[in-house]
């Protein structure tokens, strides 16, 4: 399963390499342990969700830290985040791009609201 999901990733990534900063092509989770993100142009990508307190943004007033919920970027411009040890449950979540752009998973169809904001939805099984 993983391999067929790494290989469609690859073959996405070639017919889809003139996307721009924020028209990201992205798949939302791979099962069990990684939220997963391409987007080569940006410089920062950060989860925000229910499971990091949005960033510490709820609780400090607003203000994201900007480790909380950081994703880590390869060289073809997938961005990840081992998610592996998430209690089971269901969580909002939303990317955080370069400091300051909230986009929401655009290819994962199950959306909510916070803060006026419409985010993502992530089940994850206990």
């Amino acid at each position: 399963m993983i391999r067929i999901i790494t290989i469609t990733i690859i073959l996405l990534f070639i017919l889809t390499s003139g996307c721009s900063l924020f028209i990201p092509m992205q798949k939302p989770v791979e099962p069990g342990n990684r939220l997963l993100l391409w987007l080569p142009g940006a410089s920062s990508v950060q989860v925000l969700s229910d499971w990091n307190d949005w960033g510490g943004g709820v609780a400090a007033g607003g203000i994201v830290n900007p480790v909380s919920g950081r994703m880590e970027k390869d060289d073809n411009g997938l961005w990840t985040l081992d998610i592996a040890g998430l209690p089971g449950g269901v969580y909002r979540y939303a990317f955080y791009v370069n400091g300051y752009k909230w986009i929401r998973d655009p290819v994962n169809p199950e959306t909510a609201v916070f803060e006026g904001r419409t985010v993502s939805i992530i089940m994850v099984a206990k």
